[in-house]
């Protein structure tokens, strides 16, 4: 029978690292860990599956929060483009254009095991790694497109009026269809799209096509809302 993953890294102890080879092995494992299993276990079955010592580990991360901060820095942070907020605004370009060729190197950023199966795991778990993950999303990304799409459609802009929780989840649903296909391969263990890059232009066209509609009645029922100073 096939031994464990935890089990079979117990066997080979620690074996004498330099610092920084220590902390990377660490740091590394863990992400390999926390994507197969998830947050729930503690730090003694991280430092088991990692085949070293509580204490060693707790030598370079003093606690889990600590590690899990290490662990959204490198899965998440290091894999953000801060280029894709200013292709999202360039307004010289057509609408269909930018969201496409954003939303097609966004999902080539992301389809990666770890980064699907942590971030599931971690809203799971309501660690802090999707809160703050969301988080950036909504400032960085959902918010450029709600307003892009507003300038497109010569909706008023955020300055005039703040952006609703409606158009939100319009633009939400865009992007969870386009990353839905990456879930199902990671998570579900599909076969992954044949032409992801093919499927992102139907999504994108599809959106842009309906957004005229679906932006023009969220305003108006946001206005009509009670408490409206529209």
């Amino acid at each position: 029978m096939a031994e464990t993953p935890v089990k079979a890294a117990a066997k080979s102890g620690p074996k004498r690292l330099a610092p920084d080879a220590r902390q990377q092995q660490i740091l590394e494992g863990a992400i390999a860990y926390f994507a197969e299993f998830g947050f729930d276990g503690g730090t003694r079955a991280l430092a088991t599956y990692l085949g070293i010592s509580q204490a060693l580990l707790f030598r370079y991360f003093p606690n889990k929060a600590a590690l899990v901060d290490r662990v959204y820095e490198v899965v998440f942070l290091n894999r953000w483009n801060p280029d894709w907020k200013s292709l999202l605004t360039r307004r010289e370009l057509p609408l269909a254009e930018r969201l496409t060729a954003f939303y097609k190197d966004y999902n080539r950023s992301i389809d990666r095991y770890e980064v699907i199966r942590i971030s599931l795991f971690s809203a799971l778990r309501h660690e802090s790694i999707s809160q703050r993950y969301v988080a950036r999303l909504r400032e960085h990304l959902i918010a450029p497109i709600i307003a892009e799409c507003r300038a497109h459609l010569e909706l008023p802009p955020p300055e005039q009026l703040p952006l609703s929780p409606l158009e939100e989840q319009l633009v939400f649903s865009l992007h969870a269809t386009v990353i839905y296909g990456i879930i199902r391969k990671h998570v579900f263990h599909a076969a992954p799209p044949a032409d992801a890059d093919f499927l992102i232009e139907l999504y994108v066209d599809g959106f842009v096509r309906h957004a005229p509609d679906a932006f023009r009645r969220v305003l108006a029922r946001a206005a009509a809302a009670p408490g409206s100073t529209g």
